[in-house]
């Protein structure tokens, strides 16, 4: 199976220039824990709403004056729609991370969660094994 029969479509974006809080409404809005940050098309970053916690709120800072480049993951470890899903298991798993953008031609078509691959898990035990050790990594 391909990543592109099981990454999400819908991307949920922001400019390196948006302020935290711009950030924030748009996750609250679409319900997404993770917004990708694109300029003119490319991928710049992506950031999740444990950085806005950790890295703005807690940190004391107001996230009307802090941009998302300030804090965001730069050059995200990426996926290719047509990667094998079991290697982007591999690769979310052995990194611990919960999702992974899916990039082609340098521009974002879709994101790829731990979530999005449980179901092909069940009857894969490469991929079963990966989503495992991300779960094991994320207790630590």
């Amino acid at each position: 199976m391909k990543v592109k029969e099981r990454m999400k479509k819908d991307l949920v974006t922001v400019s390196a220039a948006a302020m935290t809080v711009e950030a924030a409404k748009k996750m609250k809005s679409e319900n997404v824990g993770t917004v990708l940050v694109v300029d003119e098309g490319h991928l710049e970053g992506m950031v999740t709403d444990r950085q806005i916690a950790t890295k703005v709120i807690a940190a004391g800072k107001d996230p009307k004056s802090v941009k998302v480049s300030d804090f965001m993951t730069k050059n995200p470890v990426t996926s290719s729609p047509d990667m094998e899903i079991c290697e982007a298991a591999r690769i979310i798993g052995e990194n611990g991370y919960r999702r992974i953008p899916v990039v082609e031609n340098e521009r974002p078509v879709g994101i790829l969660s731990s979530a999005d691959i449980v179901e092909h898990a069940r009857t894969c035990s490469a991929c079963n094994q990966n989503i495992l050790n991300e779960i094991a990594k994320s207790e630590r």
